[in-house]
């Protein structure tokens, strides 16, 4: 049963960058679409000024005052190539699933 909700979880992650591929928009949730890269490496990912607003999104989920699940899909899909998120651990908790962290935390604990 699980395998079975992976590959499902897994189609839908796929199709989701693939959508994204195929017609790229910000990454801030405005739906603004970009310009297509001819390389994949130089695609843009927010239009000029607003990876502020992303920035302000992730914490005020931080805080509290957002749900997750108001994240942009397209920053789920994007969160590997997202530059200043990776470079600060504090905002990527905003894209963690809090359970999924406490259950890794109990498995690590029990196999010490």
């Amino acid at each position: 049963m699980a395998n079975e909700h992976r590959s499902i979880a897994a189609k839908k992650k796929w199709s989701d960058r693939k959508a994204w591929s195929l017609l790229p928009v910000c990454c801030c949730g405005c739906d603004t679409p970009l310009a297509i890269s001819k390389t994949p490496d130089h695609q843009k990912l927010f239009c000029q000024g607003h990876d502020a607003r992303l920035k302000a999104k992730l914490r005020a989920i931080l805080r509290r005052e957002m749900k997750r699940e108001d994240l942009p899909a397209a920053a789920r899909v994007n969160l590997s190539k997202i530059g200043f998120i990776q470079a600060n651990p504090e905002l990527k908790k905003a894209f963690a699933n809090p359970s999924q962290r406490q259950g890794r935390a109990a498995l690590k604990g029990a196999t010490d």
